[in-house]
């Protein structure tokens, strides 16, 4: 029985600079049996020319005209993937050796419930200081199985960590795909419904360095708002049963405060939350 074809999908945007660390991590894994789509969400540098500078033919590149955001370039990837599995990069992240083969040998011998399989990935920012993702308040116990309760509590998986099924995604009875009507945390959301319906493995290891290079802004910190409250307004029911959803509106008043947005974060609650 051959290998499963595993299908990477790499969206960018202005990301020339760093594109070929995070291209090379993919291609020089010992696991060779898989297509890498780069979808350029639209950027004005020269992506175009720093993928076709390779000459690997398991490269594809595709490009949008306008940029979209991650959200829509993945969904563009995943629907021209040909690979059983789909694994997700980031245009500045560095996969370490052997992720996809033992990601994939993890999938091959769990049980067809389990949807996906992650790891833990190092966030590395702009002065070289690092933390781990899961970190050590998410006990071993808690980082596989059944997650969906816990991952309402909070996000601990990266999306370039993970090797899910693609059934999972687009078969007849799959959760879809990312949902591009959140400004962002739309791989939380995805997780979320993975999650629900299905269990997931883990790799108690490091396998994926990413960089954190861009510098938030009030604009994006109000994005996130909008988007944790979409969440909350989607699993409603299971955050009350979980007695979370008083408690995390609670926080997003509090962030609110600290960034001294406080009015603009009441009136997104409002907007999202606190609906008649």
């Amino acid at each position: 029985m051959g290998h499963p074809l595993v299908s990477v999908i790499l969206p960018t945007y202005n990301r020339a600079e760093y594109l070929p660390r995070a291209i090379d991590s993919v291609l020089s894994q010992d696991y060779r049996e898989l297509e890498l789509i780069v979808v350029d969400d639209g950027s004005t540098d020269h992506t175009r020319q720093v993928v076709e500078s390779y000459k690997d033919s398991r490269i594809r590149y595709m490009r949008t005209p306008v940029n979209k955001g991650v959200a829509a370039a993945r969904n563009a990837g995943i629907r021209r993937a040909k690979g059983e599995l789909i694994a997700f990069q980031d245009s500045d992240d560095v996969w370490r050796q052997g992720k996809l083969t033992k990601q994939v040998e993890t999938l091959e011998k769990a049980s067809e419930n389990v949807a996906m399989v992650y790891c833990i990935m190092t966030r590395i920012n702009k002065d070289g200081t690092y933390r781990l993702l899961p970190d050590e308040n998410v006990l071993k116990q808690e980082r596989q199985g059944n997650l969906f309760e816990r991952l309402l509590r909070g996000n601990f998986i990266g999306a370039p960590t993970i090797c899910v099924r693609r059934a999972v995604l687009t078969g007849s009875d799959g959760v879809g795909v990312f949902d591009t009507m959140m400004p962002n945390l739309e791989d939380y959301e995805l997780l979320l419904r993975i999650a629900k319906k299905y269990q997931v493995a883990y790799i108690d290891e490091v396998l994926i360095d990413t960089y954190l290079l861009g510098d938030s802004t009030n604009s994006n910190l109000l994005h996130g708002v909008i988007s944790n409250c979409m969440i909350l307004e989607k699993y409603k029911d299971d955050m009350m049963r979980l007695g979370l959803y008083q408690k995390k509106i609670g926080y997003l008043r509090d962030f609110g405060k600290l960034v001294h947005r406080e009015e603009a974060v009441d009136e997104i609650i409002r907007r999202y939350c606190e609906k008649d």
